[in-house]
């Protein structure tokens, strides 16, 4: 306790150095001001004009020149009914119960059937109830309209979210 005073004379000129560089740093001098450049009287290019909007249940991809228009599988009654469907046919697994999302994908087949169901890597909760998950999802009807791409109906991957509330 008696070093204390000592100890702060000691530490004051550091304190004193690091505080005026501080003051340097924030003293500089502002950037110049820059003036506007000139009105030559060249007109600027007209803007491109705007794509029209893609439907809402499609995808638009492009790659280098083309403009792909996907088109996503559609359940039977949307979305709202494919939520209803997982939560009136899910089982909670016995045992402690969890709380959690579980990601399972699958594959919508160009025939609007379901296959393929698996959890995403790393996005489930622990086995039984990535079971469960994968159990309501391979129960699925088939999807009343296929994915399309260019016009034809081909298999897609989806991904869907599994609540255990």
């Amino acid at each position: 306790m008696r070093y204390l005073p000592i100890l702060t004379l000691l530490l004051l000129p550091l304190s004193a150095a690091a505080q005026n560089s501080y003051n340097r740093w924030d003293a500089r001098p502002p950037d110049p001001i820059v003036p506007l450049p000139r009105n030559t009287g060249t007109r600027l290019p007209k803007p491109a004009p705007e794509a029209a909007p893609a439907p809402t249940d499609s995808v638009v991809l492009t790659t280098g020149k083309y403009l792909l228009l996907e088109v996503t599988p559609t359940f039977p009654g949307g979305q709202q009914n494919l939520l209803a469907f997982i939560k009136k046919n899910l089982k909670r697994p016995p045992g402690p119960k969890q709380h959690g999302q579980v990601m399972v994908q699958f594959t919508v087949l160009a025939s609007g059937a379901v296959t393929g169901a698996h959890v995403e890597p790393g996005r489930g909760l622990s086995p039984a109830y990535d079971a469960a998950a994968v159990d309501v999802i391979s129960r699925l009807p088939s999807y009343s309209s296929p994915g399309k791409r260019r016009g034809e109906a081909v298999a897609m991957e989806l991904t869907v979210p599994v609540e255990f509330k």
